[in-house]
């Protein structure tokens, strides 16, 4: 297996480098620095290209506008090297483009970029080399569009049984794997001039409750943090990772009262002293209902600064950010921001910048296409899970008809040349269906998630109870193993292919079409 490259921390900044960081932070103004600070939603004018709003956030210096979504490639490279120059021309170092990145740019744009598998399939393989190949080919993609930053690898440790957002998105193996996994992507990325981001900090993989939707309080003890949720950022920092993202999630039995991403014990403390990491520090999005709830945009950003995090991930739209950098501005006035840590923020900022070649230039390496590509590694296969008990799975002289109404069954459908019946899987549509489609192999392509395990067990088992034959597959979106479904078919595919917002990418369709 090809070595994975990319051992140890960053190498020191060169003297140009250094030369540049240091040009910057004196030149920029009090306000400057604030706006430096926050992340904010761009928005597109009818020329496709940085709208009015978004244009003022730029030159008040707004430091990171997050990802515009479902453009094709092309129109994402004109915006994006249209912030570049608006930047340029305001006299201000060059935003950071950011985005989720976890499946590729397809996650963000929609209409271009390679499918790439769900984290949760490289879990599956369990190969570090296959790992590193999709972030590096996912950070190849990103740079074409203009893109320098992913909120990604997700190395949570998933350590209970109904997730409630993780699901695909985590690699759900144990920590020490999850651990690899993740630095061989985060090396993956930052080999090819991307920020990676270890997210999220200090462990989402024990939490019943979506930090989108409320407050996540996790009672977990010290042995289970230490043991099981600290060893995967303990790797990341040692690979060098650029950047951590902080959760919206308590912690009493630990002494964390409050979110983490609010938390000085926890960034100041845990990341900064315990794990010996000098990255930047952002924070989960700040409009997530765990800290909404509670705090305006205003009031979050200064208690997430506050805190430690270099970047308060406001993620509200252009228009909005004004407000936002007045109060921090009155907070530094007043002291209730410290002027020196304002500054030791800016400072990892404008080093992370020259990390991917922002004090050099920002010019696109390749150029891509606006059409989608498809991901055909030799690995694609061993990123499903399957469980056969019978001989081959399809008749190739016989008719295959997909049953399912989610977006994976119709996926399916598309990219496997089947006929689709888009009915609800409720006990008795098979039944149905065979009436309609006499002598054809019925595929149900259970797509909903993440729902509890038990839930999808009792479904699967439900509707392919009363089947008036033994179909020759089931193919469940899901990161249970596939035989805990039992054998309820011929064959068993477990496909992380959808996440909880229903985006499907086709590297998990068409490896399941590998092992169909």
């Amino acid at each position: 297996m090809p070595s994975i490259r990319g051992e140890g921390m960053p190498a020191p900044l060169s003297p140009a480098a250094e030369r540049w960081v240091d040009d910057w932070l004196a030149r920029l103004t009090p306000a400057q620095k604030i706006a430096h600070c926050l992340l904010v939603l761009p928005t597109i004018g009818p020329d496709g290209l940085p709208d009015a709003a978004t244009r003022h956030a730029l030159e008040l210096g707004v430091g990171t506008l997050h990802s515009i979504r479902d453009v094709p490639a092309s129109a994402a490279t004109a915006y994006h090297q249209r912030v570049a120059e608006i930047c340029a021309d305001a006299g201000l170092p060059p935003a950071l483009i950011s985005g989720n990145l976890e499946a590729g740019i397809m996650y963000s744009l929609g209409q271009s970029g390679t499918h790439f598998p769900y984290p949760r399939g490289l879990g599956i393989a369990a190969d570090p080399d296959l790992a590193y190949r999709v972030a590096a080919a996912t950070a190849v993609e990103a740079r074409a569009v203009g893109y320098h930053w992913t909120f990604s690898p997700c190395i949570d440790v998933v350590s209970v049984p109904d997730d409630p957002i993780l699901g695909v998105r985590a690699y759900g193996v144990p920590a020490a794997l999850t651990g690899q996994l993740g630095a061989a992507q985060i090396r993956g990325y930052q080999d090819n001039a991307v920020l990676a981001t270890a997210k999220h900090f200090p462990g989402h993989g024990d939490s019943n409750t979506d930090s989108h939707l409320a407050q996540p309080i996790v009672n977990r003890s010290q042995a289970d943090h230490d043991a099981i949720h600290l060893p995967p950022f303990a790797d990341a920092v040692t690979a060098g990772v650029a950047t951590i993202m902080v959760a919206h999630i308590a912690y009493p039995h630990l002494g964390i009262d409050v979110p983490a991403s609010l938390s000085p014990t926890v960034n100041r403390g845990w990341l900064r002293r315990d794990l010996g990491f000098d990255g930047v520090i952002i924070t989960d999005a700040l409009h997530m209902d765990a800290i909404a709830r509670y705090h305006t945009p205003t009031a979050a950003a200064l208690l997430s600064l506050q805190a430690g995090a270099d970047v308060a991930n406001v993620k509200c739209t252009s228009e909005d950010i004004q407000p936002v950098i007045a109060h921090l501005l009155d907070a530094l006035s007043n002291g209730d921001l410290q002027q020196a840590d304002l500054d030791a923020s800016v400072r990892r900022l404008l080093v992370a910048r020259t990390l991917v070649g922002l004090h050099l230039s920002d010019a696109s390496r390749t150029t891509l296409a606006d059409t989608p590509t498809y991901w055909s590694d030799p690995q694609r296969r061993a990123t499903v899970d399957s469980h056969r008990v019978g001989g081959t799975a399809l008749d190739p002289a016989a008719k295959v008809v997909v049953v399912g109404d989610s977006a994976l069954a119709r996926r399916l459908a598309e990219l496997g040349s089947f006929q689709l019946e888009p009915e609800p899987l409720v006990p008795g549509v098979l039944a149905r269906v065979a009436q309609r489609h006499p002598g054809a192999q019925l595929i149900p392509v259970f797509g909903p998630g993440p729902i509890p395990a038990a839930q999808q067990w009792k479904d699967v088992a439900a509707v392919t109870a009363d089947a008036p034959n033994r179909c020759p597959a089931v193919i469940v979106n899901s990161t249970l193993a596939a035989h805990t479904f039992g054998d309820v078919a011929d064959l068993v595919i477990s496909v992380p292919a959808m996440d909880a917002f229903d985006i499907v990418t086709d590297a998990a369709v068409n490896a399941a079409l590998d092992v169909l």
